[in-house]
């Protein structure tokens, strides 16, 4: 599921007002607070590989990228190869 970083932010802001709601239940805060965790923890993964989308890229349009370690671990990127295709999503 490709997601915007909008998109993004509106699912991370909701699971803060779902863990503040003082009117849910203990139980269901609970349980609603490890959902959150994972949403978290999978919402941080797709802003850190964003960042490193966005390294390269700079990199790439300053010719900076080529036969180093980073686009070993990349692969090969060429401006506008697919990574980026201006729609927004991560």
């Amino acid at each position: 599921m490709d997601m915007t970083l909008r998109e993004l932010q509106a699912v991370l802001g909701e699971r803060i007002r779902i863990a503040m709601n003082k009117d849910m239940p203990l139980e269901e805060r609970v349980k609603e607070t490890e959902i959150s965790q994972t949403i978290s923890s999978l919402a941080k993964q797709m802003v850190n590989n964003a960042d490193v989308v966005l390294r390269a890229e700079k990199l790439i349009s300053e010719g900076r990228l080529r036969n180093t370690n980073i686009e070993a671990m990349i692969g090969r990127m060429e401006p506008n190869d697919g990574l980026d295709d201006d729609d927004g999503d991560i």
